[in-house]
């Protein structure tokens, strides 16, 4: 009987460690899909983002080249996150000067 709860003790000792580790992983997996659903829905077109800001395809360029916007290809098509690009302009990552033309 000794022998059977020290073989189980030991047992646990050693299962415990790699479920604890297999459940970790399935909930960071399933937080890390949530995040990329999330990304996905959150995506715009570069043409919608100038609309959100209200200004012109070149002043949006501009910066995109200074690295104040960043810009995620899919294919031939140039998106934005609208939440990064909300948060950075909130943030005061950068400015956008309205043209007369934008109003």
């Amino acid at each position: 009987m000794e022998l059977e709860i020290a073989i189980a003790e030991y047992l646990e000792d050693i299962i415990r460690p790699i479920i604890k580790s297999i459940v970790e992983d399935a909930v960071t997996e399933g937080v890390l899909k949530a995040l990329d659903i999330y990304q996905k829905d959150d995506l715009i077109t570069v043409k919608e983002a100038c609309k959100l800001l209200r200004c012109s395809q070149p002043s949006f360029y501009d910066h995109v080249h200074q690295g104040h916007i960043q810009l995620v290809k899919n294919g031939r098509s140039s998106l934005v996150h609208r939440s990064k690009l909300l948060e950075d302009l909130d943030a005061g990552k950068f400015r956008i000067k309205r043209s007369r033309r934008d109003g």
